[in-house]
């Protein structure tokens, strides 16, 4: 008896020393991870996971730190999704001024404006903006604010996201694009509007295919002179802005807003170019990357990430796009619903051409996500293609809830639901991965050649 019970005395003494161990562990634990989520106010606020390049990444190595998958995209997707109400509201701003209380219409109006001035605007404004925006363009602004507000937090007093340039002032006849430095992340971001106008959805329906120059031409004897691009695309990036000041001569969109870019960048050394938009949005917003990623005054790589995007270009436009991939000059992360329609049309030009899609995609279900990338052809790949056509054909597509499929708050809901998983993935890692990229990244061979004759 004595011994059971001097055992059982042991037992409950190494139980009770092992539960203090844990207690304490936790504790620590605990302890580190307040300290890993508080900013130099001393303020708890959410981690924000960033990795920094290196010399594996098949991107420049300058140790700029990159934030996960999840990160990036949901950033983006706050990013491309506030220039819906945004655009409205500063077009109330202009047609109704006295609608607003004080000087806020002036306000609205003002470039540049810290994004956090917005706060203040709506809270002031709420009832009026209520009977001239929608529930869902509220809803949006409202959610993509206090994400904005909460990274410029976790950074600390001094970092700001500033709305430098915003072009609208012919919203209902060209593309609506606003151009956002962050210097808490190290980004310039430009972000386009998704198709809302009459003018958006003629550009939308213009399918078919017309050739521009390919920059890349001369790099390889293997890169096609032209490619092919949707022509309403094209057209909306590529058109004249109208001019404010009738002394100046019309300019390109493009160029207007590239020059932009690259003053701002030369302003704030180490920043790195993304560029987003949803819809419309998003095909502008891979067409001005590609042609931004190619020019020698932008940092390389330019990051682009779209949400929802229709196809933009033909095979010629994918090849010239993997070539500006593996020169480390762009990162492409495709953001798709399941069962989203716009993100599988126009598959097909007027003229029988096929369009095709560029960059990795993330492909986001109810209850699950995929990453896929098209890659250089290789046996594997040739033989599963039956099974990507039918994935992407229409009739594996069509849903009673197209509308919902393609909308704002679904798109956020969806990544949500795989926050963990993506939460612990980088874009970098995935194009230094073969089974990912397939041969794309294994060119060091020409890309080196390129570099060097760069």
């Amino acid at each position: 008896m004595w011994c059971k019970k001097s055992n059982k005395m042991r037992l409950g003494s190494a139980l009770t020393f092992s539960a203090i161990c844990v207690l304490l562990v936790c504790s620590l634990q605990v302890t580190r991870a307040e300290e890993l989520v508080k900013n130099e106010e001393g303020k708890v606020v959410h981690v924000y996971k960033t990795k920094r390049s290196s010399p594996s990444d098949p991107f420049p190595n300058d140790e700029y730190e990159y934030p996960t998958l999840y990160e990036e995209a949901d950033d983006m997707l706050d990013s491309a999704l506030i220039m819906y109400p945004i655009a409205s509201l500063r077009k109330l701003a202009r047609g109704n001024p006295e609608v607003f209380s004080g000087d806020d219409a002036a306000l609205v109006l003002k470039e540049p404006i810290a994004v956090r001035e917005f706060d203040g605007i709506i809270e002031r404004n709420l009832e009026t903006l209520k009977q001239n925006m929608t529930v869902e363009e509220l809803k949006v602004m409202d959610d993509a604010l206090d994400a904005i507000v909460e990274r410029q937090d976790m950074a600390g007093a001094k970092h700001r996201c500033i709305m430098r340039q915003v072009g609208d002032d012919n919203s209902n006849e060209e593309l609506v694009y606003a151009i956002f430095v962050d210097s808490a992340l190290k980004r310039v971001v430009v972000s386009f509007r998704g198709s809302t106008t009459p003018k958006d959805f003629i550009q939308d329906a213009k399918i078919w295919i017309e050739d521009i120059d390919n920059p890349l031409a001369g790099v390889s004897k293997s890169q096609p002179k032209k490619l092919g691009l949707h022509v309403g695309f094209k057209d909306y990036l590529f058109d004249e802005e109208e001019s404010t000041n009738g002394d100046s001569q019309p300019r390109l969109k493009y160029d207007v807003i590239v020059d932009e870019v690259v003053e701002v960048m030369k302003g704030n050394p180490g920043f790195k170019l993304y560029v987003t938009g949803h819809s419309l949005g998003a095909a502008l917003s891979s067409l001005f990357a590609f042609l931004a990623s190619v020019r020698d005054d932008i940092p390389a790589p330019v990051t682009c990430v779209s949400i929802a995007s229709p196809f933009v270009g033909d095979k010629r436009f994918r090849k010239a796009f993997e070539l500006a991939e593996s020169m480390g000059k762009i990162r492409y992360l495709r953001v798709a619903n399941r069962k989203d329609i716009v993100t599988i049309v126009p598959f097909l030009s007027l003229r029988l051409r096929l369009y095709k899609h560029v960059g990795v995609e993330l492909k986001l279900d109810t209850k699950g996500s995929s990453l896929i990338y098209p890659k250089l052809p290789t046996v594997k790949y040739l033989v599963n293609a039956w099974k990507r056509t039918w994935r992407n054909s229409l009739l594996s597509n069509l849903s009673l809830g197209y509308l919902t499929n393609h909308g704002c708050s679904e798109y956020n809901k969806r990544l949500d639901v795989k926050k963990d998983y993506l939460d612990s993935i980088f874009l970098n890692d995935l194009y230094a991965d073969k089974k990912m990229i397939g041969s794309l990244m294994k060119n060091n061979l020409l890309t080196k050649q390129v570099k060097d004759e760069l």
